[in-house]
């Protein structure tokens, strides 16, 4: 199966026409529009291969226009050939391969851990009851809910001062003396059209040195297979800095990206048509890169799980295309449209009703343990039902094949006794989305965390989480 995008050359720009067909193996009922943003190409040729070529991409985020809103996509600065200086002409037919989807049953990360992460011994974890702990989330009026949270809350500090962001289509920053004191929740400035869009801030790290803040973005398109529809989506991930602590940000483009036309609209999920998103970022301890770990929903099964990027420290303010993918063994595929090789394959394709994969993966490095330690959520249908909230730890960051076989640390019934007493929407409570573990110690975040931290689930805690060295026994 191929797709066939139109490119048009004018006088000064670009258009990719908007009503092209992008077939899937299946018959659309109008026309799909795949790409929905802006794109700057700097280098490019229309005809390599059958297949768009652009060794170097450039995105200017979200910002410039809303998706769905203009009938032609524009490229701007490009430097094709002009085959005809007087009048727009037709470039040419760009085909892009759509791989058809297997669905048969992939070998499970549960069935084994691969490389030097199977003969490892690793940490224990004992969960005691704790007193309940809500952070003050997003208000969401319709849905009759005050404490909503819609992803992975980031924290970090500034003097005496917390800073925690929830999100729920736009993020909201809170702030006070300790996490247990969180108030003064204001909406975050992203900036012009930024602000209108399905936007969530998932994972934060502060310069000190600089007193600069950074972060990343999940950000959720419009209509990627219906007119008027924000869901199935296609998520991405943009890239963000701020000089106040997080009040106000300036967006520094995307960074990470699935193929755009790797797209299942014939999916069974209500979430996700492709695209990848659900992610974290981390430093390493020797301040050499920031590597990320995210949630793959692309259309091959192949590529669906939990992926490994990286991006060199030095280039924080600079991001643009710098980011490159883990695939085969290597960091050799560029973040914007590159393969990846899932750290945790998926074990049954995502799009389909029983569609089971890990999922939203949080990391911290425990100072106690000297090691780094995940969690995960398990998907075992498309919807994102889940049977409980795994762990898994890893010495080394930049070996995304090292991360120990995932071990349940809570049941699906566990986790409903754990978010009883929340104010969050009925999936949160019944599958306990986006775990993490948040140290409560000053200085410490969901990022940094010692020998005792709190389990959070959507932004909600009744649990203490307490942390063991291999061969200690737990008390």
């Amino acid at each position: 199966m191929h797709a066939v995008f139109h490119i048009y050359k004018g006088r000064d720009r670009l258009y990719l026409r908007k009503d092209y067909p992008c077939a899937m193996g299946i018959t659309l009922s109008r026309p799909f529009k795949a790409l929905d943003c802006f794109w700057s190409l700097t280098q490019g040729d229309a005809s390599d291969q059958g297949r768009f070529a652009c060794p170097e991409l450039t995105y200017p985020g979200p910002s410039g226009q809303r998706p769905g809103m203009q009938e032609n996509i524009r490229f701007e600065g490009a430097s094709f050939k002009r085959r005809n200086p007087k009048r727009a002409t037709l470039l040419g037919l760009i085909l892009i391969g759509i791989s058809l989807v297997s669905t048969q049953r992939l070998s499970s990360p549960l069935e084994g851990a691969k490389g030097r992460a199977a003969h490892r011994q690793f940490p224990a974890v004992v969960l005691t009851d704790a007193p309940p702990l809500q952070m003050p989330g997003v208000e969401v009026p319709e849905r009759n809910l005050s404490h909503e949270s819609d992803c992975n809350s980031p924290i970090h500090w500034d003097g005496d001062t917390v800073y925690a962001f929830n999100s729920y289509n736009h993020p909201w920053r809170s702030s006070g003396p300790d996490l247990f004191h969180l108030g003064n929740r204001v909406s975050a400035q992203l900036g012009g059209v930024n602000d209108n869009l399905s936007i969530w801030i998932e994972s934060t790290w502060r310069d000190d040195s600089t007193r600069t803040l950074y972060g990343a973005y999940h950000y959720e398109p419009d209509a990627i297979c219906f007119s008027n529809k924000h869901l199935p989506t296609m998520p991405r991930i943009g890239w963000i800095r701020s000089r106040d602590n997080g009040k106000t940000w300036e967006d520094l483009g995307f960074i990470i990206e699935a193929r755009p036309c790797q797209v299942r609209c014939d999916t069974e999920s209500p979430w996700d048509a492709g695209g990848t998103g659900d992610f974290v970022f981390v430093l390493d301890e020797d301040q050499q890169y920031f590597y990320f770990y995210g949630t793959s929903y692309d259309a091959r099964v192949e590529e669906q799980g939990i992926w490994a990027a990286r991006m060199r420290f030095v280039d924080r303010d600079n991001p643009s295309g710098k980011v490159m993918k883990w695939h085969q063994g290597d960091w050799k595929e560029p973040g914007l449209w590159g393969h990846v090789t899932p750290s945790f394959p998926v074990e049954i394709d995502y799009h389909r009703k029983d569609g089971t994969m890990f999922w939203g993966p949080a990391i911290h490095w425990n100072t106690y343990l000297n090691t780094y330690v995940m969690l995960l959520n398990h998907a075992i249908d498309t919807r994102l039902n889940g049977d409980g909230i795994y762990i898994s730890f890893n010495s080394r960051l930049g070996d995304p094949a090292g991360w120990s076989k995932p071990k349940i640390i809570l049941s699906r019934n566990q986790v409903q006794a754990a978010m009883t007493g929340a104010n969050l929407s009925t999936t949160k409570m019944e599958n306990g989305w986006y775990p993490q573990v948040i140290g409560t110690a000053k200085g410490e975040t969901d990022k940094r965390v010692g020998r005792k931290g709190r389990l959070f689930m959507a932004g909600y805690s009744q649990r203490e989480i307490s942390f063991f060295k291999p061969g200690e026994q737990p008390k």
